[in-house]
């Protein structure tokens, strides 16, 4: 077994990152984990590591739940069914961590180190901390963003009608003599409709 030494970066103005040593034969399930907690992260959001490269380009996904996206039935792997050796190409491996899909909360692991256990240690476990992390509900969501141009309702928008034009499209009153509220009839309809 080998016990490997990862920098966890947040993309954040922060710049705070942290060391998380992890077994070989533990899983992604559990550096999701350890991540969390370095971070101060209680949530239980989805998340999701992507295998990297050295430009830190996007590879093989590895989901923490199946969210049914998969294209013709090639089901990735979960979290918690990949050891981190499975994925350690090069002394130099790379992932990114996403967590949070709404605050899109990004992560860059890169591995640091490699070598053996210590006798009586329990892993994953963080041995350096650096910075102070952002809380986990600090990122604000506009759900509107890119939706909506702008609001063609709002009290700045022009009227559609001249100045003194009746609103009544169909060159109706809205009420009657008395005062009380016109409804159509039957027999106000063109030939067409009897």
């Amino acid at each position: 077994m080998r016990i490997y030494r990862f920098r966890v970066l947040i993309d954040h103005e922060s710049e705070a990152f942290r060391d998380i040593e992890i077994a070989s034969e533990q899983t992604f399930l559990d550096l999701h984990k350890a991540i969390k907690t370095a971070f101060g992260f209680k949530g239980e959001e989805m998340a999701c590591f992507y295998v990297s490269d050295e430009e830190w380009g996007k590879g093989p996904e590895i989901p923490l739940a199946d969210l049914g996206f998969a294209e013709d039935g090639d089901v990735p792997a979960l979290m918690d069914q990949v050891y981190i050796s499975d994925h350690i190409r090069s002394t130099k491996q790379r992932f990114i961590y996403a967590y949070d899909f709404l605050h899109m909360w990004m992560f860059l692991v890169e591995l640091i180190h490699a070598g053996d256990p210590v006798k009586d240690t329990a892993y994953p476990r963080t041995v350096m901390s650096v910075g102070q992390a952002p809380d986990e509900h600090s990122k604000e969501v506009d759900l509107s963003e890119g939706i909506l141009e702008e609001d063609s309702y709002s009290e700045d928008t022009p009227s559609v009608y001249a100045e003194g034009e009746d609103d009544d499209l169909f060159g109706e009153e809205d009420e009657d003599e008395e005062g009380e509220p016109r409804h159509g009839n039957i027999d106000d309809l063109g030939e067409e409709y009897r």
